[in-house]
């Protein structure tokens, strides 16, 4: 403004002018000195001989540890999140397995799984309450296959390392010999479960007390036992009189001998061949009437069920002999038709021979009201390609009427005015037991067929 004046300007012309270089500058010190605050110098007023701060020295370094702080605390709190949740989460776990311990408890159950890897096994505390064993004994592999009954132990090995093996379930009934001698029935079942790489390493189970259930199954086949045994006899006081004349035949023909004998004897000079002849009659005829006997004594004996080596063509032939009066004497002619490679069954002959007479009596019974000159019962056996053999018994009756057809094996129900009903429903459950199956049905040819069909020895050998 002075070199404008100077150099001849108006000065009253010239407008005010600001310096916009000019700030204030303030001793740090001074401030310090006489206790005055640095927040009321004007605003942009340079302090000078003022140390820096760590926040003007060092913002960066102090901002990134203050985000890392952050981050930190982030992270923790989320970790004590995950871990409430975890813990909740193992809270919750612990009382649903606590209340399906207890279920299982309830319902006498024990639960189990074995590892393969690390050969260990956990079970519940009702598996030990299960084999009665004490708290100091561990409950392991070892002691659970020792505990089985030496009988079972091997079957039950080979069962579970053929579950290993399947990946499927498997139940198994093995008995277990407890401390006290005692024994009772455990059902295993259990099944394989695969590892995170896909390896069948796990197997996992529950241990089941059948015990009681065992005991009225034993119980149940022992009625049955029972009650087929009476209506064994019913049957044969049914054929009381036709046994009676089939016995009755050797007896005459031996007395008739035996009295041709002593007269033969009495001769002067006997004749020795024709005596040997008379005592060979005898002989046969004694032996006729004791297989009689012998077969009445095998259906009316009581005793456990037995399983061998069964001939279903001698087995035919053998109830065709029983009821060879009876035919007789109803004037019914009788067909075989039995495959000469049968092959053999395994089971009881005695409950076998049972549903054979109890078919060949029905299939004589329904043929009392047709003419004498077509009574005929067709007894045949075969093989199939299933394994299975097959007796079949068709009779030339009226047939079944179809109302009749899905009752026929009912217990209590039957068609004839005398019958208890209690025939083919025992018939039903002695086949059941050995493995088979029976059937009634109507044949094309007109009458009915009822065919008995039991698994060949070859395919029960292959089955075990």
């Amino acid at each position: 403004m002075i070199l404008e004046i100077l150099s001849g300007k108006d000065a009253t012309t010239l407008p005010p002018r600001a310096n916009s270089g000019q700030t204030y500058r303030v001793d740090f010190r001074a401030l310090q000195r006489w206790n005055l605050g640095e927040s009321n110098l004007p605003a942009g007023t340079v302090v000078l001989f003022k140390e820096p701060g760590i926040w003007d020295r060092h913002r960066d370094l102090v901002l990134a540890a203050f985000i890392i702080f952050a981050l930190q605390t982030a992270f923790v709190g989320l970790l004590l999140i995950q871990r409430s949740r975890r813990r909740r989460a193992e809270m919750l776990l612990k009382e649903s397995e606590e209340r399906m311990t207890f279920t299982a408890a309830s319902a006498n159950i024990g639960l189990w799984q074995f590892d393969r890897e690390t050969n260990q096994l956990w079970a519940t505390e009702h598996c030990r309450a299960l084999f009665a064993l004490r708290k100091d004994v561990p409950f392991t592999r070892d002691t659970f296959l020792a505990a089985i009954h030496p009988e079972d132990r091997a079957r039950a090995i080979a069962a579970l390392q053929e579950t290993w093996k399947v990946g499927e379930s498997a139940v198994h009934d093995v008995r277990v010999v407890l401390p006290d001698e005692k024994v009772h029935w455990v059902s295993v079942r259990a099944r394989a479960h695969q590892d995170n790489r896909g390896a069948p390493n796990q197997l996992s189970g529950i241990f089941v007390d059948i015990t009681g259930q065992k005991a009225t199954e034993a119980e149940a086949a022992l009625q049955r036992q029972e009650l087929a045994h009476l209506m064994r006899a019913s049957l044969l006081g049914e054929l009381s009189g036709a046994i009676a004349h089939e016995i009755n035949q050797p007896l005459t023909a031996i007395r008739s001998n035996a009295e041709t004998g002593l007269d033969l004897l009495s001769e002067t000079s006997p004749d020795l061949a024709e005596v040997r002849d008379v005592f060979q009659d005898i002989v046969y005829d004694n032996r006729r009437a004791s297989e009689v006997i012998q077969r009445l004594r095998n259906l009316l004996k009581k005793g456990e069920r037995t399983s061998e080596s069964v001939d279903l063509n001698e087995l035919v032939k053998s109830t065709l002999a029983l009821l060879n009066s009876e035919l007789i004497g109803r004037r019914i002619s009788v067909k075989l038709d039995l495959a000469g490679d049968l092959a053999a069954t395994s089971g009881d002959p005695v409950q076998l021979q049972q549903v054979l007479l109890n078919l060949a009596m029905n299939a004589m019974d329904a043929m009392a009201a047709i003419p004498v000159a077509q009574r005929l019962v067709v007894f045949s056996t075969r093989s199939t390609k299933a394994g299975m053999v097959e007796v079949h018994v068709k009779d030339r009756g009226p047939g079944i009427h179809r109302a009749e057809q899905s009752r026929l094996f009912e217990p209590f129900y039957t068609t004839k005015a005398h019958g208890l009903g209690l025939g083919l429903a025992i018939c039903s459950t002695i086949v059941d037991a050995h493995g088979g199956e029976i059937s009634l049905v109507n044949d094309t040819d007109g009458g009915a067929v009822a065919t008995l069909s039991l698994p060949a020895q070859t395919m029960l050998l292959t089955a075990k």
